[in-house]
């Protein structure tokens, strides 16, 4: 016979809540767009299943129940994509996501739901994430920022751009001096930054890069720069495509980077056996022996800025009216004074999209879009990529036909005035 206390099964519970989607941005002529919404399971199971319905503000309708089966069933977190159709009319309308069902049982959490921002707009901003890595050769763990740098490069040529801030070494230039006597004055290397929000502390940094890849951003931005044999003149065009917070400012910052960087004196220290078990192939030049590695090839090597923390003044101007075109122009000067530079053909431009949110004596700054393109280089006698010195380039391709910003690694097509193209290789 048994006495004293008796042991009860704890219940099932079935709750399952949305975070905060944020913004997502649809045009008209689209079907949909999927908003990525992450579920959080505070039940007592993996959840298999959901149920959820959408309530539409701008046509005040529910839509019929939806349901989302898991081919491998979550105890913490997943993330889910829903199908957002435009609004009827341009501008902000919300959409509500309610959870109705967790595996069939009603949801018990207490709160079902989230809010969708939907914005449908003429044109949609092309996001771009932005990593600033803060390395070293003397730093011996710093060659896994090398490797996410330049995988992220090779994976997603046209939504990644890299800058590489090499401190107290060969490489060194003063063009992040601001920021790194300041906000990153007291941080281990290396620090890598993905839009100067979040610190990544993976080894391929995929995590950092798609959450902020799904992030809708409120402006445009495409970049040009021309050397006419002294200075490189630059002009930024930002289009405003969202309304944006009263109190938060904007400005555009500007970044010189060189590709293409070697010197057989410089030896990158390398921590031997740290890298064994990393899979990207960037990784595999440092999964040796060598406690210092010679002869390798430095890129996205930030060189000189102009408003690199916090964008130069008045680069953009309030009203941000949506629709409305804004344009910047800025110069670096005399290029030949930097004596790091060793190919001008290698040169890029990286415009840097600066959102600034003032907390009482203190600004929060961050990377709300980016763009980057390589440096056209003038009547000087240096050539462009090829030799179609007196040919303009109109566009660079990837070997699928994406179009990109600037020539990537490996074999890129350029398509010149004249309609004609060539495949060179970076």
């Amino acid at each position: 016979m048994l006495t004293g206390a008796t042991l009860t099964a704890k219940a099932d519970s079935y709750k399952v809540a949305p975070m905060t989607a944020g913004k997502v941005t649809v045009s008209p002529n689209d079907e949909f767009v999927n908003a990525p919404i992450n579920l959080v399971n505070y039940g007592t199971n993996p959840v298999k299943q959901i149920t959820y319905t959408l309530y539409d503000f701008d046509t005040q309708e529910s839509s019929e129940p939806q349901t989302i089966d898991f081919e491998t069933p979550f105890d913490n977190t997943q993330q889910v994509l829903i199908p957002i159709k435009p609004g009827k009319t341009l501008g902000k309308s919300d959409v509500i996501f309610n959870v109705t069902e967790v595996d069939g049982h009603p949801n018990e959490t207490s709160i079902t739901y989230t809010y969708i921002e939907r914005w449908t707009v003429l044109q949609a901003a092309k996001k771009r994430v932005v990593f600033e890595d803060v390395t070293g050769l003397w730093c011996q763990y710093c060659p896994r920022g090398i490797a996410i740098m330049e995988s992220l490069e090779r994976l997603y040529p046209d939504d990644f751009i890299g800058i590489s801030i090499h401190d107290g070494d060969a490489l060194a230039t003063n063009a992040y001096s601001s920021i790194l006597s300041s906000t990153w004055s007291n941080t281990n290397r290396p620090l890598i930054m993905c839009a100067r929000d979040e610190k990544v502390n993976t080894h391929d940094g995929q995590s950092n890069f798609k959450y902020e890849l799904d992030k809708t951003a409120s402006f445009d931005i495409s970049v040009k720069a021309a050397y006419d044999g002294k200075d490189i003149n630059v002009t930024s065009s930002v289009l405003p495509c969202l309304d944006v917070e009263e109190g938060t400012e904007y400005d555009v910052a500007y970044v010189l980077t060189a590709d293409g960087l070697k010197n057989d004196n410089w030896g990158q220290a390398n921590r031997v056996g740290e890298w064994n078990d990393q899979v990207l192939p960037e990784y595999d030049r440092f999964k040796g022996n060598e406690s210092t590695l010679y002869g390798l090839e430095f890129n996205q090597v930030a060189i000189d800025s102009r408003g690199v923390q916090y964008g130069v003044e008045g680069s953009l101007t309030r009203p941000y009216t949506v629709g409305t075109m804004q344009t910047h122009k800025v110069t670096f000067e005399n290029i030949s004074q930097h004596k790091l530079i060793q190919d001008k053909s290698k040169l890029n431009v990286c415009a840097l999209i600066i959102k600034k949110v003032t907390n009482g004596d203190k600004i929060k700054a961050t990377i709300e879009n980016a763009a980057k393109c390589r440096v056209e280089l003038g009547e000087t006698g240096i050539k462009q990529i090829g030799n179609n010195e007196t040919n303009t380039v109109t566009g660079y391709y990837s070997l699928d036909g994406q179009r990109l910003n600037a020539p990537a690694k490996g074999i890129t097509i350029v398509r010149y005035a004249d309609g004609t193209t060539r495949k060179v290789r970076n």
